[in-house]
């Protein structure tokens, strides 16, 4: 069956995904009111379910073949790129008190970027399968 590999992705996606989310979330509401040990707990907790879902990532892609893992590949590399350099710029915008600038857009940035390459990456090529 053809859709057996994103089956199989999206299956072992699901869970470290999942523990993700919910560290993040348990550590966002607890998080503060924790001693540094506490904290230094959720921080090595959150980053492992994080090292696992980049290993289910890595996982998928290996399986991949060559045109899927290019559109990958090409969108994470432009999408870390735009992402590094859009921090960097509020980084130093912020420095040069140009403008305030919250911790809470990371991750809004990172996906926004993503998405565009991602985007971007299957325009080129005319490719618009799922995965």
């Amino acid at each position: 069956m053809r859709d057996q590999p994103v089956k199989r992705y999206l299956r072992d996606a699901l869970a470290p995904l999942l523990l993700t989310l919910v560290v993040a979330a348990l550590m966002m509401h607890f998080g503060p009111s924790l001693g540094a040990p506490g904290k230094v707990a959720f921080l090595v907790v959150l980053m492992s379910c994080y090292g696992w879902c980049g290993w289910v990532e890595f996982r998928h892609l290996r399986m991949c073949d060559e045109l899927r893992r290019r559109l990958a590949l090409e969108a994470l590399m432009q999408a870390f790129i735009a992402a590094f350099g859009i921090f960097l710029v509020l980084l130093f915008a912020h420095a040069l008190k140009l403008l305030t600038v919250s911790i809470d857009v990371a991750p809004l940035v990172m996906i926004g970027c993503y998405a565009v390459c991602e985007i971007g990456a299957r325009l080129r090529y005319r490719y618009w399968a799922l995965l």
